[in-house]
């Protein structure tokens, strides 16, 4: 391709020479010819053959000369052809420069192509290229940059910065191929001559002219063309800023800059010259300063001083008081090199120091305009800014809208918003001045801009000592722990403005196990860089250190300057992490100084005083703050002469207006937030090493939350696991307000991790963090003054002593303040104790914080002069802790849970103690700290369990707090517990606390009993018998009895009967058993223990509440019955005479007191009731090991004495008991010699003499009770002793059987005509077991069944006992036994010589004769008086025979004569009571029946000539008058004993025939027996004689 290009150009050179230039043409044409002889094979062979042919660019060196356009333009094109494919001949390179030098004014075309042959022709043959031929090059490239045509003087330029560029490459190649290499030649400098190499000494010689040239003077080695003076400067700036290695390795060229650079550049800094020059100049200096300067050191202090003078306000324009700023800016940006300014200036003596200077005028620069950059008491977004981040709109919208944590009295704000300021938008170029190359003068620059490069500097100034410091405060650690650990970040890059890391240390932030060995955190205290000395950064670790010691109050001056100005968010959020992170460096460095003085500040930027003076009424005077080392250092650090002076400055009406408002309505703005927000990352970043400091932080975080709580309903920052949220009253934007919200999450997050990351302290640390808290939060605390029984009202505010006022919060000493200060303090030290809850339980509490804690906590919730808020919020920040080191303490070792118990509980017990201390009376807020601290135990015991080893007695104690009794008796009260059968009046001092309690004792006992030391089973059971007595709480009463049972069943596993044994030996030799049992107790046996709490349940067996002394009662009969068959007699002895006597003793005891009332309703009798129904199942389930006792009988001979009390009392109910225990007792005894005879013969007595009497409460139902009790009694005392009854015991029986029966009453809806009562069925069958053998039984007997057969129609009997019954079923039921009985018992002669017989037959006639008049008949057939005609039938027939031979006639007379009677009442009948003749006619029936057997019967027995005549008589009687079927009329037959005396006598007819009578079928009957008799003849006297 080159071959034909070059083939082309040479036939136009042919074609335009012709005729103009013949040698020219000849030329061409030959090289033509040679062209073409050579092989066409590649582009380098073509190269390689041209080079070896010198001739052949005669031709174009011929066109170049020939000062025609054309031709030189394509000689030109062909050299550089040639130049581009290595084909130009190594001789003829001066021909060649030459050649362009003499076209260099030529066309454009031209120029340009030369142009474009220079760079590759110095790039290309280098080596060749030195000395003169690249003078004439670099002379060449001068020449075109004169030309007046722009775009090749442009080009010149650019190709001339190429050409230096490639000599000096060509230097750095030359050094680098033979370092050692030797010197061909000797450059003269002003400091002599120098030794070089050829590259270096062109490059030498070529640079040194173009800085005479740039200096205006004539170059010596290349004979430049007048260039420039800028085009100079750039070309040096960009040699100086490519090959700094050369200028730093050769002495030749470190001469130039020494000896030509810096004093021109010195020179043009003191001089005016034009911006284009200054500029230049400027970017020099820049390019030297970064590179150089350690070789220049002091050639450039005098530039540098001249910067810092330059930035004073007149001295010189604006334009160059911003390029002094932007290279200052380029210094900054490099943190080596401003230390290594440090270093080489400020650090040494004699020296000026640049880099404070220059703070110093940052710090005059800051204040010359303070209504420029909007100074005020807030920062705020500049004047017509709307913050890239939504930050100036969040801001408006909160304040309007007056939300959660922003202040706002209803303005816009506009004080903070519509001012002048410094923003990215207004107060920055998007090209630097230094940049601007191609500007003739000085560009119109925002007259903010150079407040917003001293902005720049001083966050790249943080940066740079943060990088150099930071990094070398973090721990080391092993790569597999990086690996497995997140690496902590702690520097200042974890600003406010970026999400919150967690700035945790490598370790874990809890451990399975607590243990005494544990090390707290050692790696989270910052690493302190001046410590590491064998560090290779330590050098400049120092140096850092010493430019914040030297210069922060400058720094800080600057930054406080700019943190009350208007700064858009950018600048904003860059200047607050810059002040983080120079204070993050000085606190690593333990520069405390600085370190504070920044805290300080940062403080007052986050909550400014004005907002704190805003939340009080104008009448309440602050205090002035109190003075510190670091408050005006220098002079420097007080921005309110700047405020002052910006308010004294003439500005627009607008601005004047926003002034007022913003004096009117202080606003607490995202910013305030944001710098509250780092402040915080700060504590987090440096906490271990805070030391006092802390009391700056904790100031500034407690007046954010005063000012945040006081302006709003919303929670304030104490609060830091709830999220404030927007009211919805306040109609602002939705994202503003979520916007607002997100910053108060945010620094609500990082003050929560804060605290949470002071796990990580060593423990001194960690103590400092506490008392620095309550050092701030409470002052000497408030619990310091004596408090007394006359306080204040729990409403009272707390009247605390003066407490220091930090200089962040400028806080009002007001009360009201002061209240919601320390509720929000207390929050804080819950978040910071909660983050050390393994600390404070695992370490020792005088090292750990643990005592000073709690002290103080106790202190706050115990002061009778403290607000409620204030109190509880202290209660509940104490039992958090305590509860928290408790749990930590279940995987422990036994001696380290022991240990931290025993702490936790002894603690717990103190804040007791000092709550009711003597003398001290307990008001409302003194309930809910007992509360409180009721609660925490319970979660303690809850938490613990069976792992809970010590402590108990303060839990026994905490527990025992909640009773107050009447009779002011101890809980330790021997008598109270073992001696009184009454129980002291128990009261809790509250319901609710005594639940609590109750809570706490259930716990113990369910979860803590296996753990439980054995001497405090006694205390376990003392307090559950206090539980049990309280009035207060019927349900926990219950409970507790049923607790009792619970710890009866444990304490039965566990009780020895030997102990038992030796219990009783000892109650027998003192008898005084209550003593020994709390004797006992006190010496931790089981078996007394178990006694014990048996005793309690007696005591409680005396409460006056039915519910519960009955529960009582069951517990113990239940206890008894379940484990009685394990105990032994010495056992029952000592249960009997201690557990159930008592029991009973107290209960007659009772029941006397009662009863002593005028109105007694026998409350007490239910209770009597269950305890003689239990000591009747206890002795009849265990009567053998009972009856063994040796003091069985004393025991029986008491129990009956008790027995007999109980029925003096006069109650049904107690009776039936009485005699239902008596029976269920014997029941259970097989025989006599079980129980005795006189245990027999006493109860013998007792049934006797004591037959059940009520009281007027008694009913019917209760009297049946007692009876049949009374008659089972009789049954099972009958079985045992029945041989040796006696005809008296009968009697007796007989008698008291009869008294129950007629003293018995009718039972609700039951009815006794048909059917028998239980009682009556009862007796029945008593009298039917009874023994018939002994002399004078039947008679007794039988009369008494005469009596139960007439008893129903005994009507005088029946009023005196004025009983409900009618005894019809037992009338008929002893008619039917009493037939029985005679049929039996006929043989026995007694019946018939004593009166017991006709008893019976007057039992049975009395019904019959009563037939129709007895109404009370019932329902079942037969109706008495059928039954009573059948029974004396019966018994006639059994007794007339045996009665004719008895041993006198008189008995058969009188049965006789009953038969009369009998005869008579079967006979007759009163119709008058009858309405009905159906059953008159059924009934005379059964008459005519039964008188037909009756007369059989008894007809032969009456005519015996033994019998008297008046019976006959009397039989013949009832014959003839029951034989009369129309009934006489009156006087008709005389009523004497001659019916018929006047048969014979006229009487006078009747006008109507009378009615017969309904029984004539009887009648008829006994006319026909009367006739009968009649008939029989002279054979028996004839009852009828002829006269009558």
């Amino acid at each position: 391709m080159t071959s034909q290009i070059l083939s082309n150009e040479l036939n136009n050179l042919i074609s335009e020479s012709k005729r103009k230039n013949t040698e020219l043409r000849n030329a061409a044409d030959k090289s033509l010819q040679d062209l073409k002889a050579l092989p066409s094979t590649s582009e380098q062979q073509l190269a390689a053959d041209l080079v070896r042919k010198s001739h052949f660019i005669s031709p174009f060196l011929l066109a170049c000369g020939t000062r025609n356009s054309r031709l030189a333009g394509i000689g030109v094109s062909c050299l550089q052809r040639l130049i581009a494919s290595h084909g130009l001949p190594k001789d003829r390179f001066e021909e060649v420069l030459e050649a362009f030098k003499e076209s260099a004014l030529l066309g454009l075309d031209v120029q340009l192509k030369i142009l474009q042959a220079l760079p590759p022709l110095l790039q290309s043959y280098a080596d060749e290229l030195e000395g003169d031929l690249l003078a004439s090059a670099l002379q060449v490239c001068s020449i075109l940059q004169t030309v007046k045509s722009a775009a090749v003087s442009n080009t010149a330029a650019a190709t001339l910065q190429q050409l230096f560029t490639a000599v000096y490459e060509k230097v750095a190649k030359e050094d680098a191929a033979d370092p050692d290499g030797p010197f061909i030649d000797e450059v003269s400098t002003e400091e002599g001559a120098v030794a070089v190499r050829a590259a270096s000494r062109d490059a030498y010689k070529s640079f040194d002219d173009l800085c005479l040239l740039a200096e205006g003077q004539k170059p010596q080695f290349v004979h430049f063309s007048a260039l420039p003076q800028a085009s100079c400067l750039e070309i040096i700036e960009s040699i100086l800023t490519s090959h700094s290695p050369i200028f730093s390795t050769h002495e030749e060229q470190k001469a130039i800059l020494r000896l030509r650079i810096l004093p021109m550049i010195t020179r043009c800094l003191s001089e005016r010259l034009t911006f284009t020059v200054t500029l230049r100049i400027f970017r020099i200096l820049s390019v030297v300063l970064r590179k150089y300067v350690s070789e220049l050191s002091t050639e450039c202090e005098i530039p540098l001083s001249l910067l810092n003078h330059m930035l004073d306000g007149d001295v010189v324009p604006s334009w160059k008081r911003n390029l002094c700023m932007e290279v200052f800016r380029s210094v900054y940006a490099d943190p080596r090199l401003f230390l290594q300014l440090y270093a080489e200036y400020d650090a040494v003596e004699d020296r000026k120091p640049i880099l404070k200077d220059n703070f110093a005028a940052f710090v005059r620069l800051a204040t010359e305009k303070p209504a420029k950059i909007g100074l005020g008491q807030q920062s705020t977004a500049p004047l017509g800014q709307s913050g890239t981040d939504g930050e100036n709109s969040i801001d408006q919208a909160a304040v309007e809208a007056g939300v959660a944590g922003v202040i706002g009295s209803g303005g816009l704000g506009v004080a903070e918003v519509n001012v002048p300021g410094i923003s990215v938008q207004l107060s920055s170029l998007k090209t630097p001045c230094l940049d601007q190359l191609d500007k003739m003068e000085a560009p119109a620059v925002p007259e903010t801009y150079v407040y917003g490069l001293v902005l720049t500097c001083l966050n790249s100034v943080a940066d740079g000592l943060a990088k150099c410091v930071l990094p070398l405060s973090i721990h080391q650690v092993s790569k597999e722990r990086r690996r497995k650990k997140p690496k902590p970040t702690g520097d200042a890059e974890d600003s406010p403005l970026s999400p919150d890391p967690e700035t945790r240390s490598t370790e874990p932030q809890t451990r399975p196990i607590l243990t005494r060995s544990m090390s707290y955190r050692k790696r989270s205290v910052p690493v302190n860089p001046l410590e590491l000395t064998a560090s290779s950064s330590y050098s400049m670790v120092k140096i850092a250190a010493s430019i914040i010691e030297e210069c922060w109050p400058a720094i800080l001056a600057t930054c406080s300057t700019f943190l009350y100005a208007a700064l858009d968010a950018e600048y904003y959020h860059a200047l607050v992490r810059s002040v983080q992170k120079f204070t993050q460096a000085a606190g690593v460095l333990r520069l405390s100084t600085p370190r504070d003085a920044f805290l300080t500040t940062l403080g007052k930027a986050a909550v400014p005083p004005n907002l704190t003076s805003a939340i009080v009424s104008t009448a309440v005077t602050a205090n002035g703050d109190a003075p510190r080392v670091f408050t005006n250092a220098k002079g420097l650090l007080s921005v309110d002469s700047f405020v002052s002076q910006a308010s004294s400055l003439s500005m627009e009406n607008k601005r004047r207006q926003s002034v007022s408002i913003e004096a009117e309505s202080p606003n607490l703005t995202t910013r305030n937030l944001l710098c509250l927000r780092a402040l915080i990352n700060l504590a987090i970043a440096l906490g271990p090493t805070l030391d006092n400091a802390w009391s700056i932080v904790l100031e500034t975080l407690q007046s954010a939350d005063i000012v945040l709580a006081a302006f709003s309903a919303k929670p304030a920052l104490g609060d830091y696991r709830s999220s404030p949220q927007l009211g919805a009253k306040n109609e602002i934007d939705p994202s503003s307000a979520s916007n607002l919200n997100t910053e108060i999450k945010a620094v609500q997050a990082a003050a929560s991790r804060m605290f949470d990351n002071t796990s990580d302290y060593p423990d001194d640390a960690f103590v400092q963090v506490l008392k620095a808290s309550f050092g701030v939060f409470f002052g000497k605390h408030i619990a310091s003054q004596p408090t007394s029984p006359a306080a204040e009202e729990f409403q009272k505010p707390i009247p605390l002593p003066p407490r220091r006022v930090g200089s962040v919060s400028n806080l009002p000493a007001s009360v009201n303040i002061q209240s919601q200060e320390y509720t929000l303090a207390l929050t804080k030290i819950r978040e910071i104790a909660r983050a050390n809850h393994l600390r404070l339980a695992a370490h020792e509490p005088e090292e750990s914080g643990w005592e000073f804690l709690t002290s103080e906590l106790i202190k706050i919730s115990t002061s009778m002069t403290a607000v409620h808020s204030v109190r509880s919020l202290a209660a509940d920040v104490l039992r958090e802790r305590l509860f928290a080191s408790a749990d930590a303490t279940r995987k422990e070792d036994a001696t380290t849970r022991r240990e931290i118990q025993r702490r936790v509980l002894s603690t717990l017990q103190s804040e007791l103690d000092a709550l009711i201390e003597d003398g001290r009376h307990m008001k409302e807020n003194d309930y809910y700290v007992h509360e409180t601290i009721l609660e925490t135990l319970k979660d303690v015991l809850d938490a613990c369990g069976e792992s809970l080893l010590d402590g108990w007695d303060s839990v026994f104690k905490i527990i025992s707090s909640v009773f107050e009794r009447t009779n002011d008796t101890n809980l330790n009260d021997t008598q109270f517990h073992a001696n009184s059968h009454r129980p002291s009046m128990v009261r809790l001092v509250s319901g609710k606390l005594g639940r609590l309690a109750f809570s706490s004792a259930q716990i113990v006992y369910s979860e803590c009993r296996l753990s439980l030391p054995p001497r405090f089973l006694s205390v376990l059971s003392d307090t559950l018998l206090l539980f049990a007595l309280q009035f207060n709480d019927l349900n926990m009463s219950l409970t507790t009895i049923s607790i009792f049972q619970d710890v009866s069943e444990f304490l039965q596993k566990q009780v020895v009967l030997s102990e038992l044994e030796t219990l009783q030996s000892a109650v027998s030799a003192e008898n005084q058993s209550p003593t020994v049992v709390i004797k006992e107790s006190a010496q931790a046996r089981v078996s007394a223990v178990w006694l014990s709490l048996l005793r309690h349940l007696t005591t409680i067996a005396n409460d006056d509440r039915a519910e519960v002394r009955n529960t009582a009662v069951r517990t113990i009969l239940t206890i008894f019955d379940r484990y009685g068959e394990l105990l032994s007699a010495p056992a029952w002895s000592l249960l009997i005479a201690s557990v159930l006597f008592r029991l009973v003793d107290t209960n007659i005891e009772a029941q006397r007191r009662a009863r002593s009332k005028e109105a007694s309703d026998g409350v007490w009798d239910g209770s009597s009731d269950i305890i003689l129904g239990g000591i009747a199942s206890i002795f009849s389930t265990f009567l053998d090991p009972i009856t063994q006792t040796a003091d069985f009988s004393t025991h029986w001979q008491t129990l009956m004495a008790y027995l007999e009390f109980y029925l003096s009392f006069q109650s049904h109910l107690l009776n039936a008991s009485v005699f239902r225990t008596l029976s269920t007792i014997m029941s259970k005894a097989e025989e006599t010699s079980i129980l005795g005879k006189p245990a027999l013969n006493r109860v013998g007595s007792i049934w006797a003499n004591k037959i059940p009497e009520g009281g007027p409460a008694d009913n019917a139902e209760g009297k049946q009770e007692a009876f049949l009790a009374y008659i089972s009694t009789l049954k099972e005392l009958y079985r045992l002793t029945q041989r040796e009854v006696t005809s008296n015991q009968v009697n007796t029986i007989a008698d008291n059987l009869e008294q129950c029966v007629r003293e018995s009453d009718a039972l609700s809806y039951s009815v006794d005509a048909d059917y028998l009562t239980p009682l009556q069925k009862e007796v029945l069958d008593i009298v039917e077991q009874l023994r018939t053998d002994i002399a004078g039984a039947p008679s007794i007997i039988l009369e008494f069944m005469a009596t139960l057969a007439s008893m129903a129609f005994d009507k005088e009997k029946d009023d005196v006992y004025q009983t409900t019954l009618t005894f019809v079923a037992l009338s008929k039921a002893a008619m039917r036994s009493l037939g029985v009985f005679v049929h039996q018992h006929s043989s026995e002669q007694e019946i018939y010589t004593d009166d017991t017989l006709n008893c019976a037959l007057d039992s049975l006639t009395q019904p019959i004769e009563l037939k129709y008049k007895w109404r009370l008949e019932g329902n079942k057939p037969p109706p008495p008086w059928q039954l009573a005609t059948s029974t004396a039938l019966h018994v006639l027939q059994t007794i007339l025979p045996k009665a004719r031979y008895s041993s006198t006639n008189e008995s058969l007379h009188e049965i006789l004569s009953h038969a009369t009677r009998i005869a008579s009442s079967i006979a007759h009948a009163d119709l008058s009571y009858v309405s009905s003749r159906k059953k008159v006619q059924k009934d005379v029936e059964f008459d005519i029946e039964s008188f037909t057997a009756l007369h059989d019967l008894i007809i032969s027995y009456l005519g015996a000539p033994t019998v008297p005549n008046s019976i006959r008589t009397s039989y013949t009687s009832v014959l003839f008058h029951n034989s009369i079927i129309h009934a006489p009329e009156p006087e008709e037959i005389p009523p004497t004993s001659s019916p018929l005396k006047t048969i014979y006598q006229i009487r006078f007819g009747r006008t109507s025939d009378p009615a017969p009578s309904p029984r004539r079928k009887l009648s008829y009957l006994c006319l026909n027996f009367l006739l009968d008799l009649v008939r029989a003849g002279p054979s028996i006297t004839s009852p009828i004689s002829a006269n009558g």
